[in-house]
């Protein structure tokens, strides 16, 4: 039995406008911080995240691009940044370069050959996707 890999079509226009999106999500996560006893409480972290997640849909709304009710969306960013960025132990790394480097690797399609990044890409591209296209998703398995 031989396995195949799967094979995908990721539109580079939509990359870059989700690559944007986990941009401005993380500068204002990083702006709008206040520090760790301040956001110690899971309720006033996920208020806070909500609040720089509400503000970055909201941006996006005015370019008629409609993120704010795809639930998967918020709930996978809010379930990265609680456990790399708010919780994170205090000998990690949480600066804005390193989440900014981060987060740029995973969205450059043309230099791509990490096979982590890849799959992160592409489970990250497929849930923005719910967003943009709700009668065909972009992401085709060819």
């Amino acid at each position: 039995m031989r396995i195949t890999e799967k094979k995908y079509i990721i539109v580079k226009d939509r990359v870059e406008i989700y690559r944007d999106f986990a941009l401005n999500l993380l500068y204002y996560i990083h702006k709008y911080y206040i520090d760790r006893e301040s956001l110690s409480i899971d309720q006033d972290i996920y208020n806070h995240y909500s609040w720089c997640f509400k503000k970055v849909c909201d941006e996006f709304l005015e370019e008629g691009l409609n993120f704010i009710n795809n639930k998967e969306l918020k709930e996978y960013f809010y379930t990265y940044y609680y456990h790399q960025f708010y919780t994170a132990n205090s000998n990690q790394d949480t600066s804005l370069i390193y989440f900014e480097r981060f987060w740029k690797s995973i969205f450059e399609i043309d230099k791509q050959r990490n096979k982590n990044l890849i799959n992160i890409l592409i489970e990250i591209y497929n849930i923005y996707d719910k967003s943009i296209s709700q009668e065909k998703n972009i992401l085709e398995i060819v």
